[in-house]
């Protein structure tokens, strides 16, 4: 299984790299009303001006650590190469999407290689697509961080979820913005401080949802970053980040984001 999942992150998962759209989760089930990751969870909006009188839109999911700080995938901000506007929108207790806060700073993880990783991939450093978000004002009260859990590896073994506000519809691009839910058994295939774990979601993940965040009752221990796809951009098998809260690299990117960046 293990060596599998090393020629899969190495070929298919660099993919994500390569296309400016996001990854959002389609199936599963609506995230249930008030619970704390919905008080947790927001959805991100970057726009970036293409040409004249043009822009490009992006779109992910993100989680909350700290009341001003949002944890999300890295190639969310390295795919639109340099977004004008950033905003977070959050959800309110009925699960729709209420305040819009927009985002001051940003940091990417030290160890994200970016783009450069289609020409030189490198499995080991994959885990490290993450990026903390810096809101321009604290989050609503009706938000709530969710603490990082301690042993992510340990996490990933139990009962886990994966939490996507994007596309719940595959090719209607009205139906984002919506919080879904859905199982996921997961499987650490790399270890270190940027692990990977590749798992099978109860649910199809597409355009929207790279930066949602898994969780166990143990706490978050995963970021969604790819999915296994080829032509159509939909598929249950997915890759997260498996998070190191105690490394020096990602200590060093939530500094950053605090201090603006």
């Amino acid at each position: 299984m293990a060596s599998k999942a090393w020629r899969l992150i190495a070929g298919i998962c660099v993919m994500a790299a390569m296309t400016s759209q996001a990854l959002a989760l389609s199936g599963g089930s609506p995230a249930r009303t008030g619970d704390r990751m919905t008080r947790a969870t927001v959805f991100i909006t970057a726009l970036t001006p293409s040409s004249r009188n043009r822009a490009q839109i992006g779109n992910c999911t993100g989680v909350l650590i700290e009341r001003q700080l949002v944890l999300t995938a890295g190639h969310c901000l390295s795919d639109l190469a340099g977004p004008s506007l950033v905003v977070a929108q959050f959800f309110d207790r009925s699960n729709r999407v209420t305040r819009t806060i927009p985002v001051s700073a940003g940091a990417l993880h030290p160890d994200y290689a970016g783009r450069a990783s289609i020409d030189n991939p490198r499995p080991e450093l994959l885990g490290a697509d993450l990026a903390v978000l810096k809101l321009a004002a604290p989050a609503p009260e009706t938000s709530e961080p969710i603490a990082l859990a301690r042993d992510a590896v340990e996490a990933a073994k139990a009962r886990s979820v994966l939490f996507g506000a994007g596309l719940r519809v595959p090719a209607d691009e009205g139906s984002s913005g919506q919080l879904r839910v859905a199982r996921v058994s997961a499987e650490i295939v790399t270890k270190g401080p940027t692990a990977v774990a590749l798992g099978a979601a109860g649910g199809s993940v597409c355009r929207g949802d790279s930066g949602g965040p898994v969780v166990s009752s143990n706490g978050l221990w995963g970021i969604i970053i790819a999915i296994v796809r080829r032509k159509n951009l939909c598929n249950s098998t997915v890759f997260m980040a498996v998070l190191d809260p105690d490394s020096r690299s990602f200590r060093n990117m939530v500094s950053r984001a605090r201090r603006g960046g």
